[in-house]
């Protein structure tokens, strides 16, 4: 609170103004955070663009929105089993709304590219397992590291390639 209180620069009180306490906090910022993306993958979803592109979109947007967002996103990774069962319950319904957009535009790809047999929540659950974890490896402008766009190609390529040479067994 005192890191929070100093960032914005009012007195340690101030915040307990606006939110009732800390869990109040790392709850609004959860919040916020899946809020925004489930309202960009909606428009992904809406649009007239092929499963492919949506794919593409909503990495993009993702990977954009962890990294340009660092701090939001270690709540959100690290914060979520402090909440409250009613706190936990109200980010589970925006994760799961969030994680049923993506899988169903994969399901759209697979029917266009006539992949079976493949299990599309583990697929669309491994293609976030590479995304969530950027923010502590990938930081552009250090040594080693390259353009985040270069970033969302190796994991498009990787994602869309072991899709297509997708074996049962």
């Amino acid at each position: 609170m005192r890191e929070i209180a100093g960032a914005v620069g009012v007195s340690l009180a101030a915040p307990y103004y606006y939110f009732k306490n800390k869990e109040t906090i790392l709850f609004e910022i959860q919040k916020k955070g899946f809020e925004f993306l489930v309202q960009n993958l909606k428009t992904v979803v809406a649009s007239d663009k092929s499963p492919k592109e949506k794919i593409r979109i909503f990495v993009e947007n993702h990977v954009r929105y962890f990294l340009n967002n660092r701090n939001e996103m270690k709540v959100i990774i690290h914060e979520y089993d402090v909440l409250s069962k009613e706190y936990q319950s109200q980010i589970s319904r925006i994760k799961t709304e969030y994680t049923h957009l993506a899988e169903g535009i994969l399901k759209d790809y697979f029917k266009e590219k006539g992949i079976k047999d493949c299990n599309s929540l583990y697929a669309i659950m491994t293609l976030f397992g590479m995304m969530n974890w950027l923010y502590t490896w990938f930081h552009p402008g250090r040594k080693g590291n390259h353009k985040m766009e270069e970033l969302i190609d190796v994991i498009l390529n990787i994602f869309f390639d072991g899709i297509h040479h997708w074996k049962k067994g």
